[in-house]
């Protein structure tokens, strides 16, 4: 199956890849200065590192610190040399392996720097916690380990993630997914084990599409059918399903995360999300990781129309009202309600009944919260496409006056903005007498610093303006250049503005975590 083509990630997708040398090479050349030039470890070191970053050599995958230094002493090599060793002995036994992967785990936490997880990963610790969770499938207490060993490893460490991709033909995910699929009934491992898929997977499009590739439905229909009473592995499973449905890897072109939500739909997950969210609606933080995987579940109308038949919406809005005060739920029930507003039938339904008001509620209670306030916008904007009954009800809660202080108390804000200015359109494209609400409300003046401060404001300020009926930058070529334009001198906005890997306009869950 084709996977679907990513919108506004073209940039990263030309970037060319810097080039990486090995860590003995580095360590040849810092030798080759102490030895030919005299010069003390560390500033050979120093001028190692110089000399390679001028040749636009990447040393992300190279420890530097310890360059040429004796590591017969250093506890995370140590671990990792003793771990590979037990691996490849006669002699290991479950209960060994279990506790050279703790004390492992233990040296990596003592030392607490990036360097330690890139020393381990290039002495091998990856291939042999794979090769250990490959040779102790049914072993709880080695799987549980070795998971969480994994998992530190590869936590920002995007190269040893990488490795969960070798070798091509027996990847280390399948064999995370085969040990999920042989110790489906406990629960601790299950949740360690989504933990890390759900790691590995954010930002990686190519393990998530392994993951599903090698049975990955099983484990996360089982977590929820065998473990509804376990909190902590919903809010994991949550997590993973929203992340192999998100198209967040803007290192490729295409995405199955599309393919992706529709198998987990078909394979009937949104009946078991509903019971998870009857089950939990108190828990906030459960709720917060259900919508999410409800959202990226929601990509088509009939499967829309399922959550409100079944009972998912009115299951959403009660969770909604509950959780008022959080503001990562609220942000990612109102991302949902924008996607469910794609169908009209139910873009009718939030907006004549009590979803908008709690859209705006939340918006106004979170006004300081740059990642509520937008993710309101971005459900007030679908709800208003094509809908005029909706604008109507918008114009009548107070929308113009929300939407234009949200614009001003947030300028440095570019989606929030953008996603205001297409509100505001969808608004007054088929309702021309609201144009006066806004305008009066001081819009015009908004979208105009907006538009020239955002390089991503520029066409919603463009179409925005015109159809407020206001001045929109002329006609023809010139069109949205002016001086004020935020196409003026667009390369340089471009490298100034670090915009040139903005993607698209969704919401990123980073963002969100961070609000």
């Amino acid at each position: 199956q084709g996977g679907f083509p990513r919108l506004g990630g073209l940039q990263d997708c030309i970037m060319t890849a810097k080039k990486r040398i090995s860590q003995e090479t580095f360590d040849a050349a810092v030798r080759e200065n102490m030895d030919d030039f005299d010069m003390p470890r560390e500033e050979a070191v120093q001028d190692a590192i110089q000399q390679f970053e001028m040749q636009g050599i990447d040393l992300s995958n190279v420890v530097t610190s310890t360059s040429c230094l004796d590591d017969s002493e250093n506890p995370v090599l140590v671990a990792t040399r003793k771990l590979s060793e037990l691996a490849q002995s006669d002699a290991q036994t479950a209960e060994l392996v279990s506790l050279q992967v703790n004390a492992l785990i233990s040296s990596l936490r003592e030392s607490s720097d990036a360097e330690a997880k890139t020393m381990a990963g290039n002495a091998g610790a990856v291939e042999t916690a794979i090769s250990l969770l490959d040779s102790y499938t049914d072993n709880a207490e080695v799987a549980l380990s070795c998971f969480k060993l994994l998992i530190a490893l590869i936590t920002k460490a995007d190269l040893n993630r990488d490795k969960l991709k070798e070798p091509q033909d027996k990847p280390g995910i399948q064999t995370v997914v085969r040990v999920l699929q042989s110790l489906l009934e406990n629960a601790e491992v299950q949740e360690a084990g989504f933990l890390l898929v759900k790691t590995a997977s954010t930002k990686c499009e190519a393990l998530k599409a392994a993951f599903m590739q090698h049975g990955g439905i099983e484990p996360v229909k089982s977590a929820f059918e065998l473990h509804m009473d376990k909190p902590g592995l919903l809010r994991e499973v949550g997590g993973t399903v929203h992340v192999l449905t998100n198209a967040d890897d803007y290192s490729t072109m295409l995405s199955k995360v599309f393919d992706t939500a529709k198998e987990l739909a078909q394979a009937g997950l949104m009946p078991l999300i509903y019971a998870a969210l009857r089950q939990h609606i108190a828990d906030a933080l459960v709720l917060k990781e259900l919508f999410a995987a409800m959202k990226g579940c929601a990509v088509q109308d009939d499967i829309v129309k399922g959550i409100v038949a079944d009972g998912g919406l009115d299951l959403v809005l009660q969770g909604f009202k509950q959780h008022m005060e959080h503001p990562g739920c609220v942000s990612r029930v109102m991302l949902l309600l924008a996607n469910m507003s794609e169908n009209d039938e139910v873009k009718k339904q939030l907006g004549q009944g009590e979803a908008l008001q709690l859209i705006m509620g939340a918006m106004q209670m979170h006004s300081g919260q740059v990642i509520v306030v937008r993710c309101g916008l971005a459900a007030m904007a679908s709800m208003a496409l094509r809908m005029p009954e909706n604008c109507d009800t918008m114009i009548e809660l107070g929308a113009a006056p929300l939407i234009v202080e949200s614009m001003r108390q947030h300028p440095g804000a570019s989606e929030l903005n953008r996603h205001a200015m297409i509100a505001v359109r969808n608004m007054v494209v088929r309702k021309t007498e609201f144009r006066a609400v806004f305008l009066e409300e001081g819009l015009e003046d908004l979208i105009k610093a907006a538009r020239d401060t955002h390089l991503r404001c520029g066409d919603a300020a463009f179409d925005c303006l015109r159809d407020l009926g206001c001045e929109y930058g002329g006609l023809g070529d010139q069109a949205g250049r002016g001086a004020n334009s935020a196409y003026a001198t667009c390369d340089d906005s471009l490298k100034q503005s670090g915009q040139l890997k903005a993607g698209s306009a969704m919401v990123t869950w980073e963002e969100e975590e961070a609000a």
